[in-house]
């Protein structure tokens, strides 16, 4: 891999996965999710403060589920409203973290598959490591994600309720090629591509495809 030359190195510092110095944090906004003003330093000096979003609980702060069916190959989406954007988009089944609910973020996985997607059971596949802090889901929010693969959930007869702001609709029996169009048409959230790509990978490296 080629880069440019930088008096910073900034190659090695992402390699070594450096973090800068935070001189001071405050949270100014509180809602569903919380804004804080960051002023953190940079190697060389300056000193920048910026608006930083998401949700104030521990990361990895939410989990985004592919669910694969190895005998049809297919997966399945779901089709929700995006506040942000005012639209309908589609994503897999993910949900935040809460430490009065859950244990582990794959119990935030599983129970939002079950919400969500209305699917239990299979064989559960992390695609990152033990330990890892996740995914930041955007430049300028403080989230991660940790990304699963679930290989043949079954339908959940009894799923758990949906909250109550929350507008899905579930599309089944996806093949990968609808998904990949779907991705190439900028249909799909940017953790949800993330995850597509990484289960795949998973899913070839298994020879499931």
């Amino acid at each position: 891999m080629a880069q440019d030359k930088s008096t910073h190195d900034l190659f090695a510092r992402q390699n070594a996965h450096e973090s800068f110095a935070v001189l001071e944090e405050k949270e100014v906004y509180r809602r569903y999710i919380s804004v804080w003003d960051r002023k953190i330093q940079y190697p060389d000096g300056r000193i920048i403060s910026w608006d930083v979003a998401g949700h104030d609980t521990p990361n990895p702060s939410f989990s985004v589920t592919f669910p694969f069916n190895t005998e049809t190959r297919t997966t399945s989406l779901i089709i929700e409203y995006a506040q942000g954007t005012n639209n309908l988009v589609y994503t897999f089944a993910a949900g935040g973290f809460d430490p009065a609910k859950h244990e582990t973020i794959e119990d935030t996985a599983r129970q939002e598959l079950s919400e969500e997607s209305r699917l239990k059971g299979g064989e559960w596949i992390r695609l990152l490591p033990e330990g890892h802090e996740g995914i930041g889901e955007l430049k300028w929010c403080r989230n991660r994600f940790i990304p699963f693969l679930v290989l043949d959930p079954v339908k959940d007869e009894e799923p758990r309720k949906r909250d109550p702001e929350e507008l899905i609709e579930i599309r089944r029996d996806v093949s990968i090629a609808d998904l990949k169009d779907l991705i190439g048409k900028g249909e799909v959230m940017l953790p949800s591509v993330q995850t597509a790509w990484m289960a795949l990978a998973e899913l070839e490296k298994r020879n499931l495809l």
